[in-house]
């Protein structure tokens, strides 16, 4: 039995001493923690020197690495920030910091491919807008149009920027990919990005180009029917006309007619203002027949057609047939154009609208009205009334010609005199009363006699 006591007491004393020396072990502090602490009350550029020293000799830890790292990097030492931040990535995985200093250092080294490959893997790991952009520059830099076009691909088409869209549809044409630039046309022209409208344009034009127009108007009449129809009409219209697609373009402005019926007349000012004005009346004549009431919108629109094109049929025939008018403002609108092409004249057949409420919306057209009929006193009002409104050029000369209604009576020299404020107004008048200065003045002179 004593021999056995004799044996636990010595396994007990080996186990004790074992403890102690760890206990005496762990309360020593790690070196490379205690060099930590010097470092800290050191001089950066002290503290580099020490590093350099000690590097090979301890094991950095994660900190003491990233230290050695920068201040490496600031003493301009790209060798020495390299193996430290590799070290790093290596022991401590990878992160944002470590991968873009990476990738900082080897463009400072003038290693462009080799930062690459550092910021592509800092993007797989950390997306963003900004860290692909500059990606795909460097990709670009390098010409290495397939990594380019491959990280554009990486993401949801409707993330990428409208440059970068542009972009990866031109590699996916230099690569022969047509099938592919189509989808990308389509995904973008059907989203609601922002720049959704120019892709529907482009989109469009691709078809015509290939050759298959019916398509175009395919896919154009179901944008009408979807949201922003109006606006999606219009820019397939305009597309069609500029790929010189006249039929396509017909046909789908007759569609919008029917599944929009009441913003189908946006596409009448696009034909007018292409060069299509004939096109343009004929389908003012057919969107007019599908219509029952016109809106303010829809007035505004008839009577800019008639000012660029000249043409009063559709405006005489809205006002004839005694459609609903939307509002004064609008009435004013549609019979000014009257004035302006055909005269006072052109108002007798609608005398049935001409009220105090339209002349205050339109008042040349007032004034017109009651010069026509000789009424003095009202063509100097409803002129004081005009004038108090910017007029265009022609409006002005509209202006001075119902002014001569008035010549010879006291109205007329109170108009003269500065009751009207308009200063294009204003010029015209003081140059109609001062005759023009003889350009040499010796020619105004009797003949024979000096000046």
């Amino acid at each position: 039995m004593r021999l056995e006591a004799m044996r636990d007491y010595a396994i007990v004393s080996v186990v004790v001493g074992v403890i102690a020396v760890g206990g005496i072990v762990a309360l020593r502090p790690d070196p490379a923690i205690k060099f930590e602490a010097d470092l800290s009350r050191m001089e950066p550029e002290e503290a580099l020197k020490e590093l350099r020293q000690a590097e090979g000799k301890i094991v950095f830890h994660d900190n003491l690495e990233l230290v050695f790292g920068r201040l490496s990097l600031a003493d301009g030492d790209l060798d020495g920030a390299r193996r430290s931040f590799l070290r790093l990535l290596s022991q401590a995985g990878p992160s944002e910091d470590i991968l873009e200093t990476l990738a900082g250092i080897e463009v400072t080294a003038g290693d462009l491919s080799g930062a690459a490959v550092f910021l592509r893997q800092a993007y797989d790991a950390y997306p963003t807008p900004d860290r692909r952009l500059r990606l795909g520059g460097w990709y670009r830099s390098l010409r290495m149009a397939e990594a380019e076009r491959a990280l554009l691909l990486s993401v949801d088409p409707t993330k990428l920027s409208a440059w970068e869209a542009e972009r990866l549809g031109r590699l996916l044409i230099a690569a022969g990919q047509v099938d592919s630039y189509e989808r990308l046309l389509t995904s973008f022209a059907e989203s609601d990005i922002q720049e959704n409208l120019a892709f529907k344009r482009r989109l469009l034009e691709f078809l015509v180009e290939a050759g298959r127009p019916m398509e175009a108007v395919d896919v154009a009449t179901r944008w009408a029917e979807g949201p922003k129809g109006s606006e999606a009409l219009e820019t397939s219209v305009r597309a069609l006309i500029g790929r010189g697609a006249i039929d396509a373009a017909i046909l789908v402005a007759r569609e919008g007619f029917r599944v929009i019926p009441q913003d189908g007349y946006v596409v009448l000012a696009v034909f007018a203002n292409s060069g299509h004005g004939g096109v343009a009346r004929i389908l003012q004549a057919e969107w007019l027949s599908t219509r029952d009431t016109l809106s303010e919108a829809e007035w505004a629109a008839l009577s800019l057609l008639a000012e660029s094109t000249g043409d009063m049929r559709g405006l005489q025939s809205a006002l004839a047939s005694e459609r609903k008018l939307a509002s004064p403002r609008a009435t004013g609108q549609a019979l000014m154009q009257l004035v302006r092409y055909r005269g006072a004249g052109a108002l007798v057949p609608y005398r049935q609208l001409l009220s105090e409420e339209i002349f205050k919306e339109a008042p040349l057209v007032g004034a017109a009205w009651a010069n026509w009929r000789g009424d003095q006193p009202a063509t100097y009002r409803h002129l004081v009334a005009a004038a108090k409104y910017p007029l265009g050029e022609w409006d002005q000369l509209i202006w001075m010609s119902l002014l001569e209604g008035l010549r010879g009576s006291p109205l007329h020299r109170t108009l003269l005199t500065g009751v009207v404020d308009n200063p294009d107004l204003r010029y015209r008048l003081r140059e109609s009363i001062i005759p023009l200065r003889p350009a040499d003045l010796t020619e105004a002179g009797s003949e024979g006699q000096p000046g």
